[in-house]
Parts: C-alpha cells; structure tokens; sequence
C-alpha cells in the first residue's frame, strides 16, 4: 500500500444488534471512522430482521441489514463483537473459533461450564472477554483489587442496580468485583426502573470504611470501550484478555 492511501477500517460484525447494548454501538460507530460493520446479527426470531440497522439503532439508515446468520457473514470479517444472550454465547464462540476470527464477548450471565471451551478457544483465536466494557469500572476492579490486598483485616461487600429488565443478578461485573477481591464477598443486587448501571464496593474496618463506586451515566460508555477493545483486539496474537490488558494493566494470561 502506498504511503499516502488511507489505512482501510478494520471489518467488524456485531451480534446481538437489536439489543440495547447493541443499538448503543451501531449509533456509536461514527465517532469510530477506523472501524467499519459488515454484518449486523440479530436473534432468528427478532422483529429487526431485513430491518436497516441504522433505523432499529435509532438513527439514520445506514445501508446494513439486521441478518440472522453469522456463519455467511465471517468470511469477511476481522473481528466480532458479541452483545447478545447468553444462551447463544458458545455456538457464536465456536463458529469464531472455526473462522479463526477475533471475538469480544460481552454478554454476561452464561454458565460456568464453558470455562473450558474459552480456554480451548483462546489457544487459537484472540478472546476478550469483558462483563463490563467501561475504562470507569476496569479502574474500579483495579482498585478495588489495591484495596483487598492493602486492607487484609476489613470486610468487603458489593451493592450493584441496573435496570429492571437485566437478566443476570449478580451482574458480571459484581462477580468481577467479588473476584478481584479474592474472597468471598456478599453481593446485593437491585432491579428497578431504567438504571444503566451502579457498583459500590464497601470495604469496613475497625473504626473506618472505604468506599468506590461507580455510576454509568450513559450507555455509549460501554459502546465506546467495546469499540476501542475490538480495534485493540484485531491485531492481538491468540490468547484470553479482558479490558484490564486493553488498559494496558496487565499482561495475557
């Protein structure tokens, strides 16, 4: 390529496109001009299919159609981007991993039992895997990582709210925070009203209390993280990451 041409975008297909997180992405998309999106997946039975996608995201058409097939739409992608249920993460996992394709997933509340085919995957495909894809709440579970380790005598505990339409409680993000802590911590979780998202980590001790929290004030922030981490994750060698190693905290494992 010469030079002074353009670098062309990465190719990007999304799954889960009907989805809130998944209209919050497309209508994103624009402040992203190094991305393109060749494919927009929703579920075989969403009212959204043959829909232009930039309409069901709330915009302006943008030409893509909402499709049900992931498999015809590999072939030209560079990397994908899974905000879609749960039950559906391990067949969108091995169809990637078949394609040899980049995968960011970020649907929470599959079960723990596909530990194993992540680690399988991630032997030959680059896998992010990331509940929550804020720069906010990676530095919250990085902090709250500082202080399980600085505060070994203090009880720690974690209250989270979304919306009353979230599925999965504890949310993935309250299980990253319980893990980061290393212990096992009491989780609360609340469901109501249209709340996008809030985590508060406690940690008490005698005579003092720390406390960090998080609250996301509007969905583009994760739209934006998971763009920046696709684009970040196209030109990784084949290995397991999260948003920590997109942040440049640590290192693949």
């Amino acid at each position: 390529m010469n030079p002074c041409e353009p670098t062309p975008p990465l190719r990007a297909v999304l799954i889960g496109a009907s989805g809130r997180m998944g209209r919050a992405i497309l209508s994103t998309a624009a402040q992203f001009p190094a991305l393109c999106f060749v494919g927009a997946i929703a579920s075989p039975h969403s009212a959204a299919l043959g829909s232009d996608s930039g309409v069901v995201a709330g915009g302006a058409p943008n030409y893509l159609a909402v499709t049900g097939s992931l498999e015809a739409l590999l072939p030209r992608a560079q990397v994908v981007i899974d905000f879609s249920a749960a039950s559906a993460t391990q067949g969108n996992l091995r169809a990637c991993r078949l394609a040899l394709k980049p995968l960011l997933i970020g649907t929470t509340g599959f079960p723990s039992g596909l530990e194993s085919e992540f680690a399988a995957a991630a032997r030959e495909i680059p896998l992010l895997i990331a509940p929550n894809t804020s720069p906010g709440v990676t530095l919250l579970t990085e902090l709250t990582r500082i202080a399980a380790r600085a505060l070994p005598g203090f009880t720690a505990g974690i209250t989270e709210t979304h919306h009353r339409e979230k599925r999965d409680a504890p949310s993935g993000t309250a299980l990253s925070l319980a893990a980061a802590i290393g212990v096992e911590t009491p989780i609360a979780s609340v469901r109501e009203g249209e709340v996008i998202g809030e985590h508060t980590v406690r940690f008490a001790g005698p005579g003092e209390e720390l406390v960090l929290t998080h609250r996301a004030l509007a969905r583009d922030i994760f739209a934006r993280g998971a763009l920046t981490a696709a684009l970040w994750l196209s030109s990784r060698p084949a290995g397991r990451y999260q948003m920590r190693d997109v942040m440049g905290f640590k290192t693949v494992t």
